[in-house]
């Protein structure tokens, strides 16, 4: 479902201005909450643009969002680097007072049918049963705050958009210099396809067990060579693996992503193929190869709409930060208490 808390000026806008696809450019972590540091009060004013207070709470609330929405794509933020988040939820928000002092001086007007419209948009995302309503008061907001943050992101896009329209498109001759130049970038590793069944070990098993196990899986492979049930549905019967409610479908992969012995089977085993027995620490498998990649290079014709799809955004998101820095150099940007993210970070309990 979307983060409805996310719609805000700075999510929208940082991508754009660093270059990155991300809210917060972090590696993995285990939190739920921005950490709790030994800094001022939620109502001390940290930072102060243009005349415009930005208080200790506005930026944790900022730190917040960015962990739910990492959280949302399996990432994690060690400790160590929770000064980093909130140093970032700092530039955020100076961002976000920056655009929407500017665009309040642009004067672009957003209809209330532009924001119906996105409003329906986001209802085909809340979960089947759920109001819309219910899905904000889960997120601590309300519908009211949500069409404010939708109509301030839908003018901020559209002072966005002034400011790239006049970018000049990447050409085939552009995307053919950046192919030449980063060749390695497009050298493409062997790879299979691959379906398994386990038979999963648990802590402790005796041999005895494992024989057992290892008999079952045998019997398994016999059925399937003889037709008498599909590797497929002997998975969703079988496999101790979650591949195993796809029909133990692996999807794709290279070397190096499986345990050694896995590897050597799938790729040493014919496409359609179902291997002998193999063990390794997790249990008993069997795999079925569903298709093979050789190594090799992709084409330039292959690759060239999206290399100029990657140079124009690339374009675009040079364009924008210039303009942001403008915007910057511009303002008066004051600091009144010490950075959030100077303070050590106590991650809370």
């Amino acid at each position: 479902m979307t983060n409805l808390k996310a719609f805000s000026t700075a999510a929208l806008l940082l991508a754009a201005s660093t270059g990155s696809t991300t809210l917060f450019a972090a590696t993995e972590a285990e939190a739920t909450a921005p950490a709790a540091t030994q800094a001022p009060a939620v109502d001390a004013v940290i930072i102060r643009v243009n005349g415009q207070d930005i208080t200790r709470g506005e930026i944790d609330k900022m730190a917040a969002m960015g962990l739910q929405q990492m959280q949302s794509r399996g990432q994690q933020v060690p400790p160590e680097m929770r000064p980093r988040l909130l140093k970032q939820a700092e530039d955020n928000l100076i961002t976000q007072n920056l655009v929407t002092a500017a665009v309040a001086k642009s004067k672009i007007v957003i209809s209330d049918a532009d924001i119906a419209g996105t409003l329906e948009q986001i209802k085909g995302s809340v979960p089947g049963g759920m109001t819309l309503e219910a899905a904000l008061t889960a997120q601590g907001t309300t519908l009211e705050e949500l069409k404010g943050n939708i109509k301030t992101d839908m003018a901020a896009r559209q002072l966005i958009e002034s400011q790239v329209g006049d970018i000049t498109e990447a050409t085939e001759a552009d995307a053919q210099a950046f192919y030449d130049s980063n060749t390695k970038q497009f050298a493409q590793p062997e790879g299979v396809s691959a379906s398994h069944i386990l038979m999963k070990f648990d802590n402790g098993e005796t041999d005895q067990a494992k024989a057992e196990k290892k008999t079952q899986l045998e019997t398994i492979r016999t059925d399937i060579l003889a037709k008498k049930t599909t590797f497929e549905d002997a998975a969703k019967a079988h496999s101790g693996c979650p591949s195993g409610a796809q029909g133990g479908s692996l999807g794709d992969f290279g070397r190096g992503q499986m345990a050694p012995k896995f590897e050597t089977a799938a790729f040493s085993q014919d496409v359609n193929s179902v291997g002998e027995v193999i063990e390794t620490s997790f249990g008993y498998h069997i795999i079925k190869v569903t298709g093979r990649k050789d190594a090799g290079t992709t084409s330039f014709d292959e690759a060239k709409e999206r290399i100029i799809g990657y140079l124009d955004q690339n374009a675009k998101q040079a364009a924008v930060g210039a303009y942001l820095e403008t915007l910057r150099k511009s303002a008066t940007i004051e600091r009144l208490e010490a950075s959030t993210s100077d303070a050590t970070p106590t991650p809370k309990s």
